[in-house]
């Protein structure tokens, strides 16, 4: 693989230890005489993505995801754990100790690039930042709770809950295995929902609670209460939804590159 262009992605504010390995990473690229421009992860946006032939990315998973929120084309990724005392990368597997050789790997086409599937969703048929891991739908206090109707493959049901999470395969080792969801390997074409924590009284028996899907499916909910939001991979924004807003899930045709 030609690498020419590459864009380096920190997290902001980093401790000295994790200095250290955003510096060994630009000398690493400045004796392989590639150019580089390093930012942080506050600074990234669609533009400055665009043209690169491999995105680095130094610090965590959370920089990770955010980062691959604003790429759509054919950009890998290679995430550098900064403190692997201190983090548990799951996408970050490179340290410091190993990157210079993961990357002559790359150069000489040694390895290949992960597709991570990533789930697309709209609001009111109004599209959002794609998501790695998983979209939350629910309340923006946790502790409320949010009112709505699921729709799973024609059927619907009304649910009260502490809020749903829609998740891909390579994010269910995340939030959504805790919440109850099933491990599935990181490379399936495959997405899952989880109801959390749902309300079950006389009136009201959940019994869509959850499931995996294939790409063909999708995964609507109509809200029903004031202050809920959908949040991509708990690092994007909170997109507030009116009442009777339709939220709309799927899978993304766009698959993320990521040399793991």
């Amino acid at each position: 693989m030609k690498i020419k262009n590459v864009l380096v992605v920190h997290k902001m504010g980093y401790s000295p230890e994790e200095k250290k390995v955003v510096d060994y990473v630009q000398e690493t690229l400045k004796r392989k005489n590639i150019l580089w421009r390093a930012i942080s992860r506050l600074e990234v946006h669609h533009e400055i993505v665009k043209g690169r032939d491999i995105i680095i990315i130094v610090g965590g998973d959370g920089t990770f995801l955010k980062t691959a929120q604003f790429v759509s084309d054919q950009t890998p990724f290679l995430c550098v754990n900064a403190d692997p005392k201190n983090t548990e990368g799951f996408y970050s597997k490179t340290e410091r100790t190993s990157f210079e050789k993961k990357l002559d790997a790359i150069l000489r086409n040694k390895i290949k690039p992960k597709k991570l599937w990533r789930l697309c969703a709209t609001i009111n048929s109004r599209p959002i930042e794609p998501c790695l891991n998983e979209y939350y739908i629910g309340q923006q206090k946790p502790y409320d709770v949010a009112k709505y109707t699921l729709i799973i493959n024609g059927k619907q049901e009304e649910q009260k809950s502490s809020g749903v999470l829609v998740c891909t395969a390579s994010g269910s080792s995340a939030w959504c295995r805790g919440a109850g969801g099933i491990l599935l390997r990181m490379d399936q074409k495959k997405f899952q929902y989880v109801v959390r924590e749902p309300y079950i009284g006389t009136l009201l028996k959940t019994k869509i609670k959850k499931g995996v899907l294939s790409e063909k499916n999708h995964v609507q909910i109509i809200a029903k209460t004031e202050g809920m939001i959908v949040v991509p991979d708990a690092v994007g924004k909170e997109h507030h939804l009116e009442n009777k807003a339709v939220i709309d899930v799927k899978m993304y045709e766009h698959p993320t590159l990521l040399f793991y």
